[in-house]
C-alpha cells in the first residue's frame, strides 16, 4: 500500500486487500481508510500490537518493520514493513506499506526453538554422566581400583557414543529439512537387504525370532542404501526394544508396479491411539512404554541398559525425514497396548515391473510357537496399477484411520496429517489426486489452509465440516473447495462423492512417450525416474520445482510467459499472481544453477517470463 502525508491511501494491490481481509473493496473507499488502526483490530494482542506499530510509525523517514499476531484472520502472523517514498528529486511523497504473509516462517522458527531446547536437555544427561566421572578420576584415582577406574571410563565412553548417535541423528534429520541432505542414489535389491539385516539382528539379539516374508519377482528400488539401511535400523531396534524376549519381530516385503512397502511387526507393548500420530516428532517418547521396558524383568528393579536402548526420541524422525526425501511415507499402526505395533513405509520404483504372483516364506529360525502365540500376516492391500493418492487432513485420530481403513480397502493410496504445517510441507513434496480437508486441524483451519492452497494448488478438495451454517459453507465454496460433507456423514456417501470427484477432475497432461530423457548441458531430467542431475550429481526438487522446471524443459529455448508457467504449474485462475514464480524460479536456480546470481540455465526475459536454455 501506499499511503500519502496525512497517512491515507493512494494505492493498494489485491494481496494487500487480502491480507487486510478488505478483498472487493471499492478503492475508492479506501481514501479516508487508517490502515493503522485497521491492524489494531485485526490483532491477537492490541495493546501489544499497539507498541509494535507505535514504533513502525514513528519512523517515516526510514525502513521499519514489525511483526504481529492477528485473531481470526487468513494470516496468524502478518510482517508490517513501512519505508519511505520520494522522487526523483528526494522530495518525500508518503510511506511505503508492504504486508507479508509470515506464518509458516515463525512456525518454523518456533518449532526450531523448540527442537533446540529439546536438544539441550537430551544432551543434559550424557555430559553430566562425563563429567562426573572424569572429575571423579581426575581428583583422586589413586583411591579407586582398577576395576572401579574402568567402569568409570566405559560409563564416559558409552556416554559420549550417545552424544555422538544424537549429533548425528539430530544433524540429518535438519538436512533433510532444509533439503541439503544428499542422497547417494542406486539401484537397490531390497531383499538381499532384508536379508542381511536380519541376519545381524539375530546375532545381536538372539533371544528373539525374526521371520522375513519377501515373494518373488520384488523389483530393484532406485534409492539411497545406506540411508534406507538406517531407517531399517531403527525401526529394528525399536522392535527388539518394546517387545519381551522370545517374541516374534516380523518384516514383510511387497510391491505393485508403482511402490514397494517395507513393514516391521513386533509383539510388544503396543502404541495407545492417542500417540499414533506423534510417534514420528523429534524427541517424542511415550512414557508408560518406557517405563514398562526400563524394568528388568526377573527383578522388577530399573534396567540401566534397556533405559539407554530407550533412545533419544530422534529415531523415528529421522526415519520419516529419511523416507520422505525418497518421496514416499511411513506410519505406525497398532490395535492398543499390548497388542504390538507395525511400523511400515514406502518407496516409489523407478520402473513398472510384473510381479510374480507366488511367495514364498523364509525364515531364519523356526518359530516353535504355538499357533496361538503366531502372529497373522496381514495380507497385502496393494493395487496393481498407479495408486489414486489421497490426502487425508483430520486432526481426530479415530477418524483419520476409520478413513485412512475405508480408503485403502478401494485401493487409494492415503497419507495422513493432522497439522496445517504438515499439510502444506506434504503438498510441496506431491500433490495428491484429491483431498480430504477437516474445517478443524490441531494448529490451523481448514478454511485458512484452502484458502493458502488455493493460491498454488487446482486439486479437488472436499470438505469434512463440523456443524457449521449455510454462510460457512457458501464461504468454503467461495473459497475453493469442490465439495463437502457434514459430520457424521456415512462412509458410502463419502467414497460415492470422492469418486465423483475424481471422474471430474482433467486428466493430467503427460510428456510424450519418446521422450523419456532430456538434456541441456550438465542438466538432466529423467522422466521415468522423476529424477533431476547436475553434471551427474542428483538435485532434490519439491513437486512444485519439479513442474516449473519440467515446464520449461518443454519448451527448452523458448520464451515462457509468466502468465503461462502460472497456468501450466498452479492453475488458469492464478494466471495473474506472478510473486510465485519469483520464489520459485529463486529456489530452483539455488538447487541447479553454479551461480544463482549469474545463471546458465534458467534466464529471465525481463517483464515477459523465463526461458531455460539450450546448451
Amino acid at each position: 500500500m501506499l499511503l500519502n502525508p496525512r497517512e491515507r491511501v493512494t494505492y493498494s494491490n489485491d494481496s494487500a486487500l487480502r491480507l487486510l481481509r478488505l478483498a472487493g473493496h471499492d478503492p475508492a473507499s479506501l481514501r479516508n481508510f487508517d490502515v493503522r488502526q485497521h491492524l489494531l483490530s485485526l490483532a491477537a494482542d492490541p495493546r501489544e500490537a499497539r507498541v509494535e506499530l507505535d514504533e513502525v510509525w514513528q519512523h517515516v523517514e526510514q525502513e521499519y518493520s514489525a511483526d504481529l499476531s492477528l485473531a481470526d484472520a487468513a494470516a496468524n502472523w502478518l510482517r508490517v514493513r513501512s519505508f519511505p517514498v520520494r522522487d526523483a528529486h528526494g522530495t518525500f511523497l508518503g510511506r511505503g506499506v508492504l504486508l507479508e504473509d509470515v506464518t509458516l516462517e515463525r512456525s518454523s522458527a518456533d518449532a526450531r526453538s523448540e527442537t533446540l531446547k529439546m536438544a539441550a536437555h537430551e544432551f543434559k544427561t550424557p555430559l553430566a554422566i562425563i563429567k562426573g566421572c572424569a572429575t571423579t578420576l581426575l581428583g583422586g584415582s589413586a583411591r579407586w581400583d582398577p576395576a572401579m577406574q574402568r567402569e568409570m571410563l566405559q560409563m564416559i565412553d558409552a556416554q559420549s557414543d550417545r552424544l555422538y548417535d544424537v549429533l548425528n541423528t539430530l544433524l540429518d534429520v535438519w538436512r533433510f529439512d532444509n533439503g541439503t541432505q544428499p542422497l547417494h542414489l542406486s539401484q537397490v535389491q531390497l531383499a538381499e537387504l532384508l536379508m542381511q539385516l536380519v541376519k545381524r539382528w539375530q546375532n545381536q539379539a538372539p533371544d528373539h525370532r525374526f521371520v522375513l516374508d519377501i515373494p518373488d519377482g520384488i523389483p530393484s528400488v532406485t534409492c539411497d542404501a545406506l540411508r534406507i539401511e538406517q531407517v531399517l535400523n531403527h525401526l529394528l531396534n525399536n522392535a527388539v526394544t518394546y517387545s519381551p524376549a522370545g517374541k516374534i519381530v516380523r518384516l514383510s516385503l511387497d510391491a505393485n508396479e508403482e511402490e514397494v512397502r517395507i513393514c516391521v511387526s513386533d509383539e510388544g507393548v503396543g502404541i495407545a491411539s492417542e500417540h499414533l500420530d506423534r510417534i514420528f516428532d523429534r524427541f517424542y517418547r511415550i512414557e508408560h512404554a518406557s517405563k514398562v521396558h526400563t524394568r528388568n524383568g526377573a527383578t522388577g528393579e530399573p534396567d540401566q541398559q534397556a533405559e539407554q536402548r530407550g533412545g533419544s526420541g530422534l529415531g523415528l524422525a529421522s526415519a520419516r525425514a529419511t523416507i520422505e526425501a525418497h518421496h514416499g511415507r511411513i506410519w505406525a499402526d497398532s490395535e492398543g497396548p499390548g497388542q504390538g505395533a507395525s511400523f511400515s513405509f514406502t518407496l516409489p520404483l523407478t520402473a513398472r515391473q510384473t510381479l510374480a504372483a507366488s511367495a514364498s516364506l523364509a525364515t531364519l529360525e523356526e518359530s516353535a510357537a504355538s499357533p496361538a502365540q503366531q502372529r497373522t500376516l496381514r495380507t497385502s492391500s496393494l493395487k496393481q496399477g498407479r495408486y489414486t493418492r489421497v490426502l487425508l487432513a483430520e486432526n481426530d485420530a479415530r477418524l483419520a484411520r476409520y478413513l485412512r481403513a475405508n480408503l485403502e480397502e478401494q485401493q487409494y493410496r492415503v497419507h495422513v496429517v493432522s497439522h496445517g504445517v504438515q499439510f502444506l510441507r506434504q503438498l510441496e513434496l506431491e500433490e495428491p489426486d484429491i483431498i480430504l480437508l477437516s474445517t478443524r486441524l490441531a494448529d490451523m483451519s481448514g478454511m485458512e489452509l484452502l484458502q493458502r492452497m488455493r493460491e498454488f494448488s487446482n486439486a479437488p478438495i472436499m470438505m469434512l465440516c463440523e456443524a457449521c451454517e449455510e454462510e460457512e459453507r457458501v464461504q468454503l465454496f467461495d473459497l475453493g473447495c469442490d465439495d463437502l460433507v457434514l459430520k457424521p456423514f456415512g462412509m458410502n456417501e463419502l467414497l460415492a462423492r470422492v469418486r465423483a470427484l475424481l471422474r471430474r477432475r482433467a486428466p493430467a497432461t503427460e510428456h510424450t512417450q519418446n521422450q523419456t530423457i532430456f538434456s541441456t548441458g550438465d542438466l538432466t531430467i529423467d522422466y521415468a525416474q522423476h529424477l533431476v542431475t547436475v553434471g551427474g550429481r542428483p538435485v532434490q526438487l519439491s513437486r512444485t520445482e519439479y513442474k516449473l522446471l519440467s515446464t520449461l524443459a518443454q519448451n527448452v529455448g523458448m520464451v515462457v510467459t509468466h502468465e503461462l508457467l502460472l497456468e501450466k504449474v498452479w492453475g488458469p485462475e492464478y494466471n495473474r499472481d506472478i510473486d510465485f514464480i519469483w520464489v520459485y524460479i529463486s529456489r530452483l536456480r539455488r538447487k541447479v544453477e553454479t551461480n544463482s546470481r549469474r545463471p546458465e540455465y534458467i534466464l529471465t526475459v525481463p517483464d515477459v517470463g523465463y526461458k531455460l536454455a539450450k546448451i
